[in-house]
């Protein structure tokens, strides 16, 4: 029995398991109970990563110190951020005001629209005249009552809690935003201690830069969504055009749902209504939509970070299983995190170090 489990520790396969046991119920614990304290910190390190190149190259080039480096690309790079989200906001809040203005005029033709597909149903079941609208009717106003007797109060009620959430939020920007300046000033130090600080740095840029290619990825695979949906639906005439297109980019983030989760819908309720001319220009918007996806996803996630489509999936969906709707950004950024970690373990102690000739 010694032996045996003298063979067992010392088997490669058993020292990865338990190695991979260990780095997995790490990360758990981690995302549960650590990354809520410690986000606007890592926001700040990715951030520091991203801008660092600058600063160096304002350091070596320009002779500007670090410090007046970090703080002057810091403060451009928000200012630029500000200027595009103005941009932005002001075109959501100018489509929103629209919408808003005219929602009478919408529910007139839904409610049109909605008679006459109810009418093609009771048409083509043999049922009796306005039978499919009364019902349709029925759940619609059943829908809205709801809200109203639960969303509305809770809305009204939870003030305080929406101001408490935005105080928050501003503290959560304030605290990213000065530990980016420390961590862009004093980049070259950090994890200085010797041989274990090294170890620590090493794995610390390899999960940086892992994080920087996903996020990179996706951010960009959503980025060319939203804009060919915007273009899209610009081209078919429609006036939130960058509303819609913002929503079917955020939607089709989550495989899970995809852009033909809103355009598919949307393409068939075209064609019911007649609008065969909206209706084909949906469907080819989403055509689109998915080429693109296809295109991009393999050479930006397969090429750079060896994930399939079918890993990404699953990871989601496990990530969706343990922490909820975040659960779809950290169940792939778990994995890669916990590839690097065995990766660089592995390299840093599990491999033995070669004899010297002599």
């Amino acid at each position: 029995m010694n032996e045996r489990f003298k063979k067992l520790r010392e088997s490669e396969e058993c020292r990865n398991g338990i190695l991979i046991a260990g780095i997995i119920i790490g990360i758990l614990i981690g995302f549960r109970y650590i990354l809520p304290i410690v986000i606007p910190f890592l926001f700040a390190c990715i951030a520091a990563a991203i801008l660092r190149p600058i600063v160096d190259w304002l350091v070596t080039y320009r002779k500007w110190s670090e410090k007046l480096a970090s703080i002057l690309v810091l403060i451009l790079v928000c200012g630029l951020i500000l200027v595009i989200g103005k941009f932005g906001v002001t075109t959501l809040y100018r489509q929103v005001e629209d919408f808003v203005l005219y929602l009478p005029f919408y529910r007139e033709q839904f409610m049109k629209n909605l008679g006459s597909c109810c009418s093609y149903i009771d048409t083509g079941f043999h049922l009796e005249a306005g039978a499919s609208l009364n019902y349709a009717t029925n759940v619609l106003s059943g829908i809205f009552s709801d809200f109203q007797t639960t969303m509305l109060p809770r809305l009204t009620t939870n003030t305080a809690a929406v101001l408490k959430q935005a105080f928050s939020s501003l503290i959560f920007l304030f605290i990213m935003f000065y530990a980016t300046l420390c961590i862009l000033k004093n980049y070259p130090r950090l994890f200085q201690g010797g041989k274990m600080g090294n170890y620590v740095k090493r794995i610390w840029e390899g999960i940086i830069h892992l994080l920087l290619l996903y996020l990179r990825a996706e951010g960009a695979i959503a980025f060319v969504q939203t804009i060919i949906c915007s273009i899209g639906l610009w081209f078919l005439g429609n006036s939130y055009f960058m509303l819609l297109a913002i929503l079917i980019g955020l939607v089709d983030a989550f495989p899970v749902f995809g852009s033909g989760t809103v355009l598919i819908p949307w393409a068939i309720y075209r064609f019911l209504t007649g609008d065969v001319k909206m209706g084909i220009g949906l469907f080819i918007l989403y055509l689109l939509c998915t080429l693109n996806r296809q295109l991009l996803e393999p050479r930006l996630l397969g090429q750079n970070l060896g994930m399939s489509t079918l890993l990404t999936l699953f990871l989601m969906y496990v990530g969706y299983r343990l922490f909820g709707i975040f659960g779809f950004i950290l169940g792939p950024v778990g994995y890669l995190v916990g590839r690097e970690i065995f990766r660089m373990l592995q390299e840093l102690f599990l491999v033995p170090e070669k004899p010297e000739n002599g």
